[in-house]
């Protein structure tokens, strides 16, 4: 118990870009399916509780895209140094 303390209680480099890129590419598919489902007129985007078709909503999407990954990533990210920052702790104590 005391090694895998110690192997994973180091402070993370580059976590921050990784899972960003990461979570990026990940939402892709997700983004692009939605402005198919968006040009063909099935699903709307609402903005300011209006829905949106077409170009407008596809710039909409594609301008919101990077914030909400980002939004997803700070929060995966504060949740994994709270984890890092206890394992920390314990390797201390149990050093």
């Amino acid at each position: 118990m005391k090694k895998f303390i110690q192997k994973y209680s180091k402070k993370p480099v580059g976590l921050f870009k990784f899972l960003y890129v990461n979570f990026l590419f990940s939402y892709i598919p997700f983004g692009l399916l939605h402005i198919i489902f968006n040009l063909l007129g099935i699903i709307p985007v609402n903005f300011n509780d209006k829905p949106i078709y077409g170009l407008g909503a596809v710039l909409v999407i594609l301008l919101f895209t990077p914030f909400i990954v980002l939004l997803l990533t700070v929060g995966v990210w504060i949740y994994f140094i709270i984890g890092n920052l206890f394992l920390r702790f314990l390797n201390k104590l149990l050093s």
